[in-house]
């Protein structure tokens, strides 16, 4: 008994393989949007007006959240990024159930020096945040916690020998940094509300 040619086999594919290649562009995206329409439908956006993998909507959650103040420009920068991911600009809901407390600290170190000057060429600029989330309460120091997180972001500067330029350069990495952590910060939230459907809130 002769055994098969494995020449003819290993073939096969090849000649299926040309003959795709072959086929008109349009079949070709026929079968790649017929292949992405089936797989549409396993995926859902973590903030969609009608989200149900955590029960009610998301953003109905976000907007049950109060941002209280925080010190200091970094911390209004902040504060005002949060409002805005959180309410998408409806402004921060006063009396709301469930009221997010922030503690914000910035710091700058140096990625590259100048080897004739010592001076530093660039610099990345830190923004660290960590949050509370607890029920609103008439005293803050009874205010039950609900969860928390910590979230950072960067920013890089080239700096100069020019002070204020340095200093507006500084300014400007830390609002982009504050932008990252507002955006963290929603998704630590958005995960939460998703694991804890029946998280504080009138949504719930």
């Amino acid at each position: 008994m002769s055994l098969p040619d494995p020449s003819s086999q290993v073939s096969r594919p090849a000649t299926r393989l040309g003959q795709l290649a072959r086929a008109p562009l349009a079949a070709r995206l026929a079968l790649v949007c017929a292949l992405s329409g089936a797989l549409a439908g396993c995926f859902q956006p973590l903030y969609a007006e009608n989200a149900t993998i955590g029960g009610p909507a998301l953003m109905d959650k976000f907007r049950d959240v109060e941002v209280i103040e925080i010190r200091g420009r970094l911390g209004n920068d902040l504060r005002n990024d949060l409002i805005f991911a959180l309410t998408g600009g409806s402004g921060n809901p006063k009396g709301a159930p469930l009221q997010l407390i922030v503690a914000v600290d910035t710091s700058t170190s140096t990625a590259i020096v100048n080897s004739s000057s010592g001076l530093p060429e660039n610099q990345v600029i830190r923004v660290t945040a960590n949050w509370r989330l607890v029920k609103a309460a008439d005293d803050p120091k009874k205010a039950v916690v609900v969860t928390t997180g910590a979230t950072s972001g960067t920013a890089t500067i080239d700096t100069s020998d020019q002070r204020f330029a340095n200093y507006s350069a500084t300014i400007d990495a830390e609002k982009r940094a504050a932008r990252s952590v507002a955006d963290q910060i929603k998704a630590q939230l958005g995960a939460f509300f998703i694991r804890n459907p029946s998280a504080p809130g009138s949504a719930s």
